[in-house]
């Protein structure tokens, strides 16, 4: 299945639905991607209000 990013939340998933807002609203033209391990200590996390880790997208269209 092909990866899909949620716009509530960025999360980047191959699901047909988001794991983290439970959201169905995914789209599959995004860009830019950020890796977060441990969202805790992350300064990158904070400024995107991200507090569980996970594959991201900076921007969904």
């Amino acid at each position: 299945m092909a990866r899909k990013a949620c716009r509530t939340c960025r999360l980047i998933t191959t699901k047909s639905h988001c794991p983290i807002c439970r959201g169905t609203n995914l789209s599959d033209s995004f860009s830019g991607v950020v890796l977060i391990f441990d969202p805790e200590h992350s300064m990158i996390a904070r400024k995107l209000n991200i507090s569980e880790p996970g594959e991201y997208a900076l921007n969904v269209r």
